[in-house]
């Protein structure tokens, strides 16, 4: 028995256990890949707008 609990109920605790650990090493690993291409993807999008803006603005003309 582990810590005083039926074999039953401890054995279903350490498979949980296991389960969580391999879902979370797997998390840990696509978290910081994802946070990444987000990053890219957010400079791209602004590179490109700030590109868009420059062709195709006009500057307002000025009142004296």
């Amino acid at each position: 028995m582990l810590f005083g609990l039926p074999r039953q109920i401890a054995s279903q605790y350490i498979r949980s256990l296991q389960t969580w650990s391999v879902s979370h090493s797997v998390h840990c690993h696509v978290v910081p890949r994802v946070a990444v291409l987000m990053g890219l993807l957010g400079i791209a999008m602004s590179g490109y707008s700030s590109r868009q803006l420059a062709l195709h603005h006009r500057p307002a003309t000025a009142r004296t």
